[in-house]
């Protein structure tokens, strides 16, 4: 799957942001990815894309997500956007029927706190709207949060109930928060103590970005499996495509370089050309901690060691 970077605009500023120094630094916070480069790069790669992911900055907030959003319906191309969705929506999308089998929404939320009013009342009304095609994102970057209100928000508005949980990682220079290596298990006994609790209301919590085999141990990941868990200790980082249609391995390794999306001819070529980029500058072998190098589900590939992202801080 690769993702489109539509634009650096975005108001919500969670402190996890992989985005959040970059789109500081940004001297063109106007520059978005337009719907002609869109269109050439679905016309080069042939329309192989079986999925596409749409964020930022936040997509809601980008003057063409209507017009893109139908692009790849045409194409019979599944649209994915990732949103916070405490934008007013779009009057387009506003429009758009309230369940799709084209479109889903993965919303990444905090607790109501985190909340200015009218963010919230965007947030329910987005909620009243799509709840049927809507999951929620969770990361984890604070060990003490309580998840509860995840939970709430699935039974108050209907929402999907499977959560994607990802580990908040480093960005390179800094900038945001994430959970450090050293805090491993302590956020493997986190997550578990949360997958209890959502079982427990027929919720499920699946692994998305930064686990690794180590935080748990057999017992425990035994545990997870029965609670009904997606584990992923492998990772799946979707390609990002940004304005000018520039490419990057994902947002934790964004400053490490970049490709042009047109210089490969599919997504395997694309994601050589990325890999070979990331290698030039922190080395291509997987493993952030000493000990990757003697692990066995490393070396039968069920995990990859963590986030590379870890090497580019060093």
């Amino acid at each position: 799957m690769a993702n489109l970077y539509l634009t650096h605009q975005c108001n919500r500023g969670c402190p996890f942001c992989f985005a959040r120094k970059v789109l500081a630094q940004r001297k063109n916070r106007d520059e978005i990815l337009t719907v002609e480069d869109i269109t050439r790069l679905l016309d080069h790669y042939h329309n192989n894309f079986q999925a596409i992911g749409l964020l930022g900055g936040e997509p809601f907030l980008y003057p063409h997500l209507a017009e893109v959003i139908q692009l790849l319906h045409e194409r019979r191309i599944l649209c994915k956007i990732f949103t916070s969705a405490t934008n007013p929506l779009p009057k387009e999308v506003e429009a758009l029927p309230a369940t799709m089998d084209y479109v889903n929404f993965v919303v990444n939320v905090g607790e109501r706190a985190t909340y200015k009013e009218d963010q919230f009342r965007n947030l329910e009304h987005f909620f009243e709207k799509f709840h049927e095609v809507s999951a929620l994102s969770f990361t984890i970057f604070d060990l003490n949060a309580d998840p509860t209100f995840l939970f709430d928000m699935i039974d108050k508005y209907q929402l999907s109930r499977s959560i994607r949980t990802g580990i908040a990682l480093p960005i390179y220079q800094g900038g945001n928060k994430y959970i450090m290596p050293d805090e491993y298990k302590k956020a493997g006994e986190y997550f578990i103590r949360c997958v209890d609790q959502a079982a427990a209301r027929q919720i499920s919590m699946n692994m998305d970005c930064g686990f690794q085999a180590c935080m748990f141990n057999d017992e425990q990941r035994g545990h997870l499996l029965r609670q009904g868990t997606q584990m992923e200790f492998v990772c799946g980082a979707a390609i990002d495509i940004g304005p000018g249609l520039q490419a990057w391995n994902c947002f934790p390794l964004f400053q490490l370089g970049y490709v042009n999306a047109m210089d490969a001819d599919n997504e395997e070529d694309l994601t050589r050309l990325l890999q070979e980029q990331v290698a030039k500058e922190i080395g291509g072998e997987y493993g952030v901690r000493p000990e990757c190098k003697d692990c066995e589900f490393l070396a039968c590939g069920l995990c990859q060691g963590g986030c590379r992202s870890f090497k580019s801080i060093k």
